[in-house]
């Protein structure tokens, strides 16, 4: 008999052990693959689906000896989460392809808020300079970012770095990033207007450095003796052309009075929609995404959507900050042909082509 109840009980724990890999694999599942989330919110919903799968067949196992159909109710819930796996996992392979990295952010932001007890992201801020409805309007229509691939830099507060070293973030694959390894926070500064019947937001980006470059030409510079000496004579910097300190790149939304939504992105003094030649100082409908490329941070809209296995920074962990109560008096250019905003054209003239 105690053979029996020792079988039994090994049968039991078994059930916990299936129920609890089910269950974490299933949330686990649902937060890598289709909301696309970082790692540390899929962690969680590994805890939290082991946590649910086990918690019945922890339940009974309590009573195991006076409960007969404990095997038969373990192998019953099993085969209900099995079924719900399967269901996602048809659901991912067959349906379409629905981007959730902004719930992901959403809740990823939340417990990082939670956790670590940085929770400021602008909203008294932007309360305070622009009023409740138009603070939130700010906020909802703020774009996730999308980096290509090798891009390292976030954009970031120039009140707190001024340094690459300082931004730089992982770049790795589907990763949803809000801090640099450094700990910076992923800041952008603000700037609402009102012309003609349409609302223009300005969302400026501030990165430490830009580098334009193509094909590794800017490493080859590095290596070569020769041109940076050269340079150097000439202009009286041996830096990389493409090379310069300081780096403000913006996405501007502009609202229509029938309701549409528009946006563009700065890319080297001009705008673009697209990202074709056709797309130059033009606006595109607003998706809610802008691409950060490689090096010089350019923008341009990525119509159509992004690819699954891009970098991004989606727009609910960004911190705002509006540039009309913004303390500017501290901020000092590291090289003269960079403007900041407030000393741009289009600042004021929020229908200009010039960035």
């Amino acid at each position: 008999m105690r053979d029996g109840s020792s079988l039994e009980r090994l049968h039991a724990w078994a059930a916990v052990a299936w129920l609890a890999l089910i269950g974490g694999g299933g949330l686990g599942f649902v937060a890598r693959d289709l909301l696309h989330a970082g790692r540390p919110l899929v962690a969680l919903a590994w805890l939290v689906g082991a946590g649910l799968g086990a918690a019945p067949a922890l339940a009974r196992l309590r009573g195991a000896a006076r409960d007969p159909e404990l095997g038969q109710a373990s192998v019953e819930w099993i085969a209900l989460v099995l079924v719900c796996a399967l269901a996602l996992a048809a659901l991912a392979a067959l349906g379409p392809w629905v981007d959730g990295r902004s719930l992901g952010g959403v809740l990823a932001h939340g417990i990082a808020c939670a956790v670590g007890g940085d929770c400021d992201d602008g909203a008294a801020a932007l309360a305070n300079a622009y009023g409740m409805r138009d603070a939130a309007l700010v906020r909802a229509q703020a774009p996730s970012l999308v980096y290509e691939r090798g891009e390292r830099q976030l954009p970031v507060d120039w009140r707190r770095c001024r340094e690459r070293s300082c931004a730089n973030a992982p770049d790795e694959g589907g990763l949803d990033v809000h801090r640099s390894d450094a700990g910076a926070r992923a800041t952008v500064f603000t700037r609402l207007q009102r012309r003609g019947g349409r609302t223009y937001i300005q969302y400026w980006l501030y990165y430490p450095d830009s580098n334009t470059t193509f094909a590794g030409a800017d490493r080859a510079w590095e290596a070569s003796w020769l041109l940076p000496r050269l340079r150097e004579l000439v202009s009286g910097s041996g830096d990389w052309p493409g090379y310069h300190r300081d780096d403000w790149e913006s996405v501007q939304v502009r609202l229509d009075p029938d309701g549409s939504a528009w946006v563009r992105a700065s890319s080297h003094g001009h705008y673009q929609g697209c990202k074709e030649a056709k797309c130059r100082n033009r606006w595109a409908p607003h998706e809610g995404w802008a691409r950060v490329s490689y090096g010089s941070h350019a923008g341009h809209i990525p119509v159509g959507g992004i690819d699954r296995g891009e970098r991004t920074t989606t727009a609910e962990g960004l911190r705002l900050i509006p540039l009309e109560t913004h303390d500017r008096r501290g901020y000092r250019r590291r090289d003269e042909d960079v403007s900041p905003p407030w000393r741009k054209e289009v600042y004021e003239d929020p229908v200009g082509d010039g960035s």
